[in-house]
């Protein structure tokens, strides 16, 4: 994959950051990695936040070297305690059982150091996390465990306020069969910050140029990474989402945990379009959402329509909205699944 100069101004937050966000960034090599993190959490310490690394040995040297030359008060954030550090592999055998996240304790492991954390921070000022547990569980091969980890630190952000940036080598993702495993990762995310090559700035003309020159494997990556943002803005028009992708082509329907709840599925999956349409009960949506489906694949056009489930003794209303997209040729449709049941008084 080829290396370019890192976007040395690159966010990992927007300006107007919420309580909480929860980013991925992808990296070509070590070196792009810390010089993305050395400015932003540099950026953090500066203003005044607190901030947690549970980072690999080598990348809390070269993090901790690389916050020292640029920022004078690192030693006196360190000293006060506004910069922490933790061994990611020591972390994980605090909570994982038997190949995968134990739930109670990563709460008890994580979520202590969370807590103890935010419970710190100056009123004014945010708790910053940087962490590569997951992308040590990818690198085993626990790609299902490397998701739920993920789900686990949304669930977390439920209760707490922070900040958490997970980082991923790009060059992890170098297989076909990685591809939903992919999708599901980057719906775990509010934010997608894409490798260094990746063509993020400038015209049409010239991002297609630099895809170009990519090579293939990482041209699809990108490409990848292109959709998962394209998710993501369209998240971010509605509340209590989840996204979903749909594989015209071979009819798999992948969805983000929280599209699963929504569903009444316990994680992130992936099923056949003919199994979404047995969760509805009524002949009359399924015929609804199955010619929206079709409008949009033949005309690229954009559609909402809803549907109603049963989840125990409740009927739920789902809202269902999607546009069609081309991926290196072939065509996929991504959207959003939205509670819209009314409130009961």
């Amino acid at each position: 994959m080829p290396s370019l100069h890192p976007a040395k101004t690159h966010e990992i937050y927007p300006s107007a950051s919420p309580t909480t966000g929860h980013a991925v960034q992808f990296y070509e090599c070590d070196s792009s990695l810390i010089e993305v993190l050395g400015s932003q959490l540099g950026l953090a310490l500066e203003a005044g936040d607190t901030v947690i690394v549970i980072a690999t040995r080598k990348h809390r040297d070269g993090l901790r070297e690389g916050l020292a030359s640029r920022n004078s008060d690192f030693g006196a954030a360190a000293q006060a305690g506004r910069y922490r550090e933790f061994d990611a592999s020591e972390c994980l055998r605090d909570f994982m059982v038997d190949g995968s996240p134990d739930k109670t304790r990563f709460e008890k492991a994580i979520g202590l150091i969370v807590e103890r954390a935010e419970a710190e921070v100056k009123p004014g000022h945010r708790l910053v996390l940087f962490g590569e547990m997951v992308a040590l569980l990818w690198a085993e091969g626990k790609e299902d465990a490397t998701v739920r980890l993920e789900q686990l630190w949304n669930d977390l952000a439920q209760r707490h306020s922070f900040h958490l940036l997970c980082g991923y080598p790009i060059s992890a993702f170098d297989r076909s069969e990685h591809r939903r495993l992919f999708f599901n990762i980057c719906g775990e995310h509010t934010h997608i910050n894409p490798a260094e090559s990746y063509p993020e700035r400038g015209s049409e003309n010239q991002r297609r140029r630099s895809v170009v020159r990519l090579q293939q494997k990482a041209e699809a990556l990108e490409t990848e990474i292109r959709i998962s943002q394209q998710r993501l803005r369209l998240l971010q028009k509605v509340t209590k989402a989840g996204s979903w992708e749909l594989d015209i082509v071979s009819d798999l329907l992948s969805f983000s945990s929280a599209a699963a709840k929504l569903l009444g599925y316990e994680s992130a999956s992936q099923i056949r379009l003919s199994q979404l349409m047995d969760l509805m009960y009524y002949s009359g949506d399924r015929e609804a959402v199955a010619g929206h489906l079709q409008a949009a694949q033949r005309h690229r056009t954009d559609f909402t329509t809803t549907f109603r489930i049963r989840l125990g003794e409740d009927t739920r209303i789902i809202q269902i909205q999607g546009k069609t997209f081309y991926n290196s040729g072939s065509p996929i449709m991504l959207g959003v699944f939205t509670d819209v049941t009314p409130a009961v008084a």
